[in-house]
C-alpha cells in the first residue's frame, strides 16, 4: 500500500506518520509513506507511481489542497482523498471534491476509525490477478505486478519485490490485463506501464532499475500504451 502524506507542516507530518504506522500496525500492514510538502510535490508522487490514499491539507503555499483535489478528479485510479485540516469551516466546501473523508486536525483520535473504512474500501476495489499452482491460489494485486516473464512452459510474475513461477499462456494473460496499461514489450515480457520509468524503441526501465527489452514489432505497441498510461494520468 502507498500514501501520499502531504502537509506543507514538517513537524506534523513527521507526527502524523508515526501515528498511521501504529494504526496500520494493527492489521499488520506496512505502508509505503511518502512525505510531499507541496500540492506540486504530491501531484508529481502520484503521476510517478501508483497511490492508494492522498492525505491532503488544504491550505498550503503553491497549490492549495482543492486545487490538487480538482486536479485528481479526472484520474481513472486516482488516490482515495481524505482532507487533513484544522480549518474546520472548510468541511462543507470540501465535499464538492468528493474526498473519503475530512479528517480534523484537532480530532486525531478518529484515524483508527478512518483507517478501518479506508481498508474497507480500498478491499472492495482492489483488482487482483490469481496464480494457481499445485493446487492453491494466490491472489496477487494487479498494482503490485511489474511484469511477467515466460521460461519455456513457465511464466514468472514479478510483484513486490517476489517472484511466483507457475504454468499458463502468456497470450492468456495479456488478453485477461491488457485494459490496465499492461502491453507485451516483447514476446518474453508482459508489462505493467505503471512501473515504467523510461521508455525507448529498445528497452524500458522501471522504477526499481530493472531493464527489459523492447524488441522491434513491439516497439510502436509499447509506446503507445505508456503515453496512453501517462495520459490517464492528467485530467
Amino acid at each position: 500500500m502507498r500514501i501520499i502524506l502531504c502537509d506543507d507542516d514538517t513537524a506534523f507530518t513527521q507526527v502524523f506518520e508515526k501515528r498511521l504506522l501504529t494504526v496500520f500496525k494493527k492489521y499488520g500492514i506496512a505502508p509505503e509513506i511518502v512525505s510531499a510538502h507541496t500540492g506540486v510535490e504530491a501531484l508529481r508522487e502520484i503521476t510517478r507511481r501508483p497511490t492508494d490514499v492522498l492525505f491532503l491539507d488544504i491550505d498550503m503555499p503553491e497549490k492549495d489542497g482543492f486545487s490538487v483535489a480538482e486536479e485528481l478528479s479526472a484520474m481513472p485510479l486516482k488516490p482515495l482523498i481524505i482532507f487533513l485540516s484544522g480549518m474546520e469551516d472548510l468541511v462543507y466546501q470540501s465535499f464538492a471534491f468528493q474526498p473519503f473523508w475530512f479528517l480534523r486536525k484537532t480530532h486525531l483520535e478518529e484515524l483508527p476509525q478512518v483507517t478501518e473504512k479506508m481498508l474497507q474500501i480500498l478491499n472492495s476495489r482492489q483488482i487482483h490477478y490469481t496464480v494457481t499452482m499445485n493446487g492453491s491460489s494466490t491472489r496477487i494485486p494487479i498494482t503490485e505486478i511489474a511484469y511477467f516473464e515466460s521460461q519455456g512452459h513457465y511464466i514468472v510474475v514479478h510483484y513486490n519485490e517476489k517472484s511466483l513461477r507457475f504454468k499458463a499462456r502468456m497470450s492468456d494473460i495479456e488478453t485477461a490485463l491488457s485494459k490496465y496499461f499492461f502491453v507485451r514489450c516483447h514476446v518474453g515480457y508482459l508489462l505493467n506501464c505503471q512501473f515504467v520509468q523510461i521508455c525507448s524503441r529498445t528497452s524500458v526501465t522501471l522504477t526499481d532499475g530493472t531493464v527489459l527489452p523492447v524488441s522491434r514489432a513491439k516497439a510502436e505497441e509499447t509506446q503507445t500504451a505508456f503515453m496512453a498510461y501517462m495520459r490517464s494520468l492528467r485530467p
